[in-house]
């Protein structure tokens, strides 16, 4: 029977060769098959302890409660945003997108907040798990433009958020679970790695380097910061049915 038990997590985070910090956090934890992955906004530093304290929380609750709900986990983060914040006025205004996965035996449980994404590529095809909480997003839903680019040359903000993690209490949180597959790769990213790759491109180096994952999280981020690297770039992927290698570690950033 085709193993689903095994699995190996990589992640990377990085500045980008424009951003002054790296506004970006990312958690792995391979003991509870955790993956959470953070984007940080509200200006210089804040960005970066929202995010930081998004993924911080996250983990926590999971080490202390390993059956947690994902859309749980992140209402506790957004209610450690908000408490920093009502502690701190210098923080107001911070928030990030998530999104977390947790994997059993042969499921992945996920929830999301933002445009951080999560993808799956299985027998040579990628398919996008999230769906963006954005106003680009919004408005190609209600087929107000027929594509992303055309919303874009109309004026359209690509990074303007319809939700965010810490800044209100009144969250909605999109969760679900799918059943995982032997030979399944999973990519958790920020918009600093999908708006500079195209959805072809990263199908094609996660086929490419299917069996060799520190390999493809190398070569993506390779080509997101060659296309121009504007903003923080970070990505963990998970391949199923793999042993993890020892020593692979999160690199750069503020990956813990």
């Amino acid at each position: 029977m085709p193993d689903t038990t095994t699995k190996q997590f990589v992640c990377r985070s990085d500045r980008g060769l424009v951003r002054a910090i790296n506004e970006d956090s990312v958690g792995v934890d391979r003991e509870l098959g955790l993956v959470v992955l953070a984007d940080g906004m509200g200006g210089y530093q804040a960005g970066e302890i929202a995010s930081a304290l998004a993924v911080s929380t996250i983990t926590g609750r999971y080490r202390q409660q390993p059956d947690l709900e994902p859309a749980t986990a992140v209402v506790a983060a957004n209610q450690a945003i908000l408490a920093a914040i009502a502690a701190d006025a210098g923080l107001q205004g911070m928030g990030t997108t998530l999104v977390i996965g947790r994997f059993d035996d042969d499921h992945l449980h996920y929830a999301h907040v933002g445009d951080s994404r999560l993808y799956r590529w299985r027998d040579g095809e990628l398919r996008q798990l999230t769906n963006d909480h954005s106003m680009i997003q919004q408005l190609l839903d209600e087929g107000r433009f027929p594509s992303r680019p055309a919303a874009i040359r109309a004026g359209v903000k690509a990074n303007l958020l319809t939700r965010g993690v810490g800044l209100n209490a009144d969250l909605r949180v999109d969760s679900a679970s799918v059943r995982v597959r032997a030979g399944d790769r999973f990519l958790f990213c920020s918009d600093g790695l999908s708006n500079m790759l195209s959805h072809r491109t990263i199908a094609r180096v996660v086929g490419e380097y299917m069996d060799r994952l520190e390999a493809a999280c190398d070569r993506l981020l390779r080509l997101a910061l060659e296309r121009g690297g504007y903003d923080n770039v970070s990505l963990a992927l998970v391949g199923v049915g793999q042993a993890s290698v020892e020593g692979e570690a999160a690199r750069g950033g503020n990956a813990v």
